[in-house]
């Protein structure tokens, strides 16, 4: 029987030059170090680290990372890594107070429905000053699609994610629509040309009728994701 990670993510991504390392790299750059300054020695956690892409792509920046899963699977996806078992819906996570400086979920806060819990504690985990980034899709440009990942629960939307943050404490919150396209956060320009793409019918995302096989502009031109950050 196949698991959750093999049945939604289709292979590893650890590269260099693979998506997940050119995200982490975005990340840095863009919100990392215009909030810290000096990205040595910062303390990060992974939320729903699942494969582990996120971990290998922030420590191959000298970032200290650690992850967090519930699934065995995920538990045990990478050596040398520190990942610990939580139900982050129902338990607090296992760190103290004031620990990190950054805590990152891409992908996870749809498949949690008391989302107080999640948010609340990663409140109280961060450092003061710290980061909260979090990654979810954007219910308006794949309210379609959602539910074939048969473990989404809640969707989310731009207001909602801020006011979330908002209600848990956070301040400076901000959340935009993020394409997960490499060369649109070189070239935002291209961003026009993305919104006419998106205009495409949904079967036009797929190369195969078991749709597996994306085509990456169109797929990521009309699936958008919210992209928020907040801090302590």
């Amino acid at each position: 029987m196949s698991d959750y990670l093999e049945t939604n993510y289709f292979k590893d991504e650890y590269g260099e030059n693979d998506y997940p390392q050119l995200l982490c790299d975005y990340i840095i750059n863009r919100y990392f170090k215009s909030h810290f300054g000096d990205i040595s020695e910062l303390s990060l956690l992974d939320i729903g680290s699942g494969k582990g892409n996120h971990l290998v792509g922030f420590s191959r920046r000298g970032i200290n990372v650690i992850g967090l899963d519930k699934r065995d699977e995920c538990l045990n996806a990478l050596e040398g890594f520190d990942i610990k078992e939580c139900d982050i819906e129902n338990e607090k996570m296992p760190f103290p107070n004031n620990y990190f400086d950054i805590v990152h979920s891409k992908s996870v806060i749809e498949h949690v429905i008391n989302t107080d819990n999640l948010i609340s504690e990663t409140y109280r985990v961060l450092k003061k000053d710290g980061l909260a980034i979090i990654m979810v899709p954007d219910w308006g440009s794949q309210y379609k699609t959602f539910f074939d990942d048969c473990t989404h629960v809640k969707p989310w939307t731009r207001k909602g994610l801020q006011n979330v943050l908002r209600m848990n404490g956070f301040s400076d919150v901000k959340c935009e629509y993020f394409r997960q396209l490499p060369l649109l956060w070189k070239y935002p320009w291209l961003t026009v040309f993305c919104n006419i793409i998106s205009l495409l019918p949904e079967s036009f995302k797929w190369k195969d009728k078991e749709e597996t096989l994306h085509r990456k502009w169109v797929r990521f031109s009309k699936e958008k994701m919210l992209l928020a950050t907040g801090s302590k």
